[in-house]
């Protein structure tokens, strides 16, 4: 019979795969993000990183200017 653990391994590398951030996948699944990143580390890497500077800088033009040059 297969583990359980598995299934939840499969889960958590699918999400990964999928480009999820870490904090999403650990409050689905009730990790602390020390132990995600200690047992995940091998599928976070440089592949999305062109994805999550498209996501910063989606988000800094989104911010409309402030009076004074200030940013909240």
């Amino acid at each position: 019979m297969p583990c359980p653990y598995n299934m939840r391994h499969t889960y958590e590398t699918i999400m990964l795969m999928a480009g999820m951030t870490s904090a999403f996948c650990v409050k689905q699944l009730g990790h602390s993000i020390e132990m995600f990143h200690s047992t995940y580390s091998k599928w976070l890497d440089e592949e999305h990183n062109d994805l999550e500077m498209q996501r910063l800088e989606g988000a800094i033009v989104r911010i409309p200017p402030q009076p004074g040059g200030a940013r909240n």
